[in-house]
């Protein structure tokens, strides 16, 4: 009940739903005996409620100086009420005025593309001003200003660090899967999270010029190309319209010269129009694609319109995003090399109780492998946290250290003689070692894992012949090492967001319908800027969300074939529709100039050309494809 009244919010779609009620309650009252008389003052509460929208959008178009669509439904909506045919002009208003509310509901959605983008950046800031502290708004800092980002907070704008350093998680700007240390000096990005340090930046960029305002902007501009793109059917309907306007003006002067009498002649002319009005013709594709969006919400995939559903329908490469999409997003251990005669058991129970202490994400990926295997790790103590290089405890009086390869060549190891090292690298995983100043007790690769379904969703696309290709911010082997694993056919890494969206462009130019998959905000302008945007659902951003076409519900990756083909089948039954639509509203056309058959036969046939319209469209609501 609560998202019926969250609909009706919309005008567009009140005043339509509206418009059908009325029309209810006329056949209802019909039915009691009441007499048409008496029903007019309803028929026309309905037109006037149902269509003031597109009319009053008609009435604004013509004004300055264009005849669309609207202007033709509204005449031929008059000229039924003056023919008469009350229940039939009503017909026309919910018919037309349902397809005005869906795309008006689907504007209002992407209004908030961008909503949750700046949800990332923190509103305040703590500011460092003359040995004092205080905090501001972020959007008041200044290139020079420093301010202090603690533990667990978002960074408010661009900038380096000034004083500190500290684990930063970059995954929502450049996509990496792992936190990278940094320390004095080195730039961090707006709406970027320190896991576990202290530190004072200094901005850089003012906060409207940010790396998050900068992805705003982008996703601004490819939404706005992307409505560009639908002028395409205004075209039609300007060219289509006037023209039908200008035979039913000149056809009554053309009968009076042939002798007909002038009732009979505005008779022809107003029935000219309302056969001409392209009922069936503008139900054909959104009832076709309103049943496929249906269906789809249905197995878990969220289409914004039937625009995408053709786009999906013509897609020719697919893009994926890698952390979060094509991957968990959630570091794990993948392999373990106990050393020095050290078992596997006690090797996981002694780095298990140095990373229990640990918030790290690595640190949580060994705690995880621990809990799977179900060990109990040693108790550490006089525990300490060394910034960027690891940890170190005593555990049975030794002091041991958990950490980078960096920091055990520091402690004095030769660890490049450890040759699964070089190929743990190589396949793009993190390796962290435990040991003591004295030997090394082993080490554990960690990685962010596939997704199980990836490899599985990239062969079902290569079965509709559909091209695929990796574009991510993470590093070149991660990139490579997953994507060989899943079958990819190409994979490009280290890319910033503003380079994803000219690798989209590219990409555009080379196969025009081009898709592509994300889930972070690093991903919101790709996502725009393609010829169809899908995020991961329950675990997307709400920007990738909003600047996406089509919302994948539940991660679930084998729904992207699905949407696949299911568009496909969409676009085959609106193919069937307006071929079948366009043929009949031309022969009702040949009718009525020629008064072959009476006004309420020829609204039969249009009224019948609907039903099957809409039959044929519903067929999609079976959901096999």
């Amino acid at each position: 009940m609560g998202k019926i009244i969250a609909y009706l919010h919309n005008r567009k779609v009140a005043t339509s739903a509206a418009s059908w009620l009325v029309l209810i309650l006329t056949i209802f009252l019909g039915y009691l005996g009441v007499e048409l008389k008496y029903l007019i003052p309803v028929y026309l509460t309905g037109i006037i409620v149902g269509g003031f929208f597109f009319g009053r959008e008609a009435v604004e178009k013509l004004f300055k100086g264009k005849v669309g669509i609207e202007l033709l439904m509204s005449v031929g909506i008059v000229g039924a009420a003056a023919l008469g045919e009350w229940r039939e002009s009503l017909l026309l208003v919910g018919l037309y005025s349902i397809s005005e509310a869906i795309e008006s509901f689907i504007s209002d959605k992407t209004r908030n593309a961008i909503r949750s983008l700046m949800d990332l950046v923190p509103k305040k800031a703590l500011v460092k001003q003359n040995g004092k502290t205080e905090y501001i708004l972020a959007e008041r800092l200044q290139v020079g200003d420093i301010f202090i980002v603690k533990a667990g907070e978002s960074i408010a704008t661009d900038g380096f660090i000034y004083i500190g350093g500290a684990s930063i998680n970059q995954a929502a700007v450049t996509g990496e899967s792992i936190p990278i240390f940094k320390k004095e000096g080195e730039p961090v990005f707006a709406g970027t999270l320190n896991e576990d340090g202290y530190i004072e930046v200094k901005a850089t960029k003012k906060f409207s010029e940010n790396t998050i305002s900068k992805i705003i902007r982008l996703v601004e501009e490819a939404q706005e190309s992307k409505g560009k793109r639908q002028q395409m059917v205004e075209k039609f309907a300007y060219t289509f319209s006037p023209i039908v306007l200008g035979v039913s003006i000149i056809m009554p002067f053309g009968l009076l010269l042939l002798g007909f009498p002038l009732p009979d002649a505005l008779v022809r002319a107003v029935t000219f129009v309302v056969a001409a009005s392209p009922c069936a013709f503008a139900v054909s594709v959104p009832v076709a694609f309103a049943a496929a969006i249906g269906t789809s919400a249905k197995n878990g995939v969220l289409v914004k319109g039937g625009v995408y559903l053709e786009e999906l329908a013509d897609t020719k490469m697919v893009a994926f995003d890698k952390t979060g999409t094509l991957t968990t997003g959630k570091p794990v251990v993948t392999d373990t090399l106990p050393l020095n005669k050290l078992t596997h058991k006690r090797f996981l129970q002694i780095a298990g109780g140095l990373a229990a202490n640990s918030s790290h994400p690595l640190s949580r990926a060994v705690q995880a492998a621990l809990q799977q295997e179900e060990i109990k790790p040693l108790t550490a103590t006089n525990y300490h946290t060394m910034a960027g290089e690891g940890v170190r405890g005593d555990i049975d009086g030794k002091t041991i250290y958990l950490g980078s390869p960096n920091l055990f060549e520091r402690l004095g190891h030769t660890i490049a003689e450890i040759k699964e090292l070089e190929q743990f690298s190589s396949e793009g995983k993190t390796v962290v070692f435990a040991g003591t100043k004295a030997k090394l007790l082993g080490l554990v690769a960690i990685a962010d894992s596939p997704r199980i379904e990836a490899k599985e969703t990239i062969g079902k696309l290569k079965e509709l012949e559909v091209q695929n290709v990796m574009l991510t911010g993470d590093h070149e082997l991660v990139g490579k090492s997953i994507g060989k694993e899943l079958g990819v056919d190409k994979i490009i890494a280290e890319l910033k967001p503003d380079q994803k969206v000219e690798k989209i462009k590219e990409l555009k130019n080379k196969y025009q319908h081009i898709a592509m998959i994300g889930d972070g905000i690093n991903d919101a302008p790709a996502l725009a800027e393609s010829s169809v945007g899908l995020a991961m659902g329950t675990a997307g951003t709400d920007a990738a969300l909003e600047a996406a076409d089509v919302a994948i519900m539940g991660d679930d990756l084998t729904k992207i074939p699905y949407a696949i083909r299911l568009s496909r089948y969409a676009k085959k039954i609106v193919f069937q529709n307006l071929i079948f639509s366009t043929v009949l509203q031309g022969v009702a056309m040949v009718l009525a100039i020629f008064m072959l058959l009476s006004v309420s036969q020829i609204l039969f046939i249009d009224e019948f050309g609907e039903v099957l319209v809409v039959l044929n469209g519903l067929r999609l609501l079976n959901g096999k494809v």
